[in-house]
């Protein structure tokens, strides 16, 4: 996979595209180095018959949790945690939701990873997100067998994403961050953990969610390895925002930049 230059440039992606967002210039996004190529370019997955035949309103939209959904439960210390499974095999992609949100917050993300061959792990804790119990699952997946994970958070989910990178052996093999939050655990810890991170990283923040815009380019600095970070032109969208719908945009890149991981 092609390492990322972390120059942020203007860059406007069109309407038609980004579906959930306006569009204006004077925005920011990384461009890759001369002769690299983005492991991040794709479409967004087009839509079944089934799905076209649905009310407009209900398009895009995969019922969370599921009847039939398979269920976890395991202890991490003091914490409980709890959640469900979506898909098979051995490459497995650990959701982490935002604050006050549920494991459904990136339920239709879920959906569209295993629809893409991914198992999925949608988690939490009486406590919200934790980067023990995180790396208490990573663990777990590992032992049952995982050749390949990767982290996918929204917001404070995000920021645990990116910190659990940090002393985690064998390392995760991507990271995803949504509108991740300046700290998981302690102040600087996202930063921190990002400069030690070598492997890839995406970043995706709006251009107008307040606060939340200037950590991309931040981290964009820090990190050294491949990398998608990007403020969304004109955007105030925030974390599961960007993907509450298996058929939006960011959906269909976060599922082409984890590809482009295990090719």
């Amino acid at each position: 996979m092609p390492r990322r230059s972390p120059t942020v440039v203007a860059t406007c992606l069109a309407s038609a595209v980004l579906a959930l967002a306006g569009c204006s210039g004077g925005n920011e996004q990384v461009t890759p180095q001369a002769g690299a190529s983005s492991s991040a370019t794709a479409s967004t997955p087009a839509p079944s018959t089934t799905d076209t035949a649905l009310p407009p309103a209900a398009q895009g939209l995969v019922p969370c949790p599921r009847a039939n959904e398979r269920r976890f439960a395991l202890r991490s210390g003091d914490e409980r945690v709890t959640g469900f499974v979506r898909g098979k095999g051995g490459r497995v992609a650990i959701l982490s939701h935002q604050s006050r949100g549920t494991p459904c917050d990136l339920g239709q993300l879920g959906s569209a990873l295993a629809d893409a061959g991914y198992r999925v792990v949608l988690w939490t804790t009486e406590s919200g997100s934790s980067t023990r119990a995180l790396r208490s699952l990573i663990a777990h997946e590992r032992s049952r067998g995982a050749s390949w994970v990767a982290l996918v958070g929204a917001s404070i989910g995000g920021a645990t994403s990116v910190v659990a990178t940090a002393g985690t052996r064998p390392p995760v093999d991507a990271v995803v961050a949504l509108s991740p939050s300046s700290q998981a655990d302690t102040g600087g810890d996202v930063e921190r953990a990002a400069a030690r991170y070598r492997g890839p990283l995406m970043v995706i923040a709006g251009q107008y969610d307040p606060s939340f815009a200037e950590l991309p380019a931040v981290l964009a600095r820090v990190h050294d390895g491949p990398e998608e970070v990007e403020v969304v032109p004109g955007s105030g969208d925030h974390g599961k925002d960007f993907v509450s719908r298996t058929t939006d945009p960011m959906t269909g890149r976060v599922i082409a930049f984890l590809a482009g991981t295990h090719r």
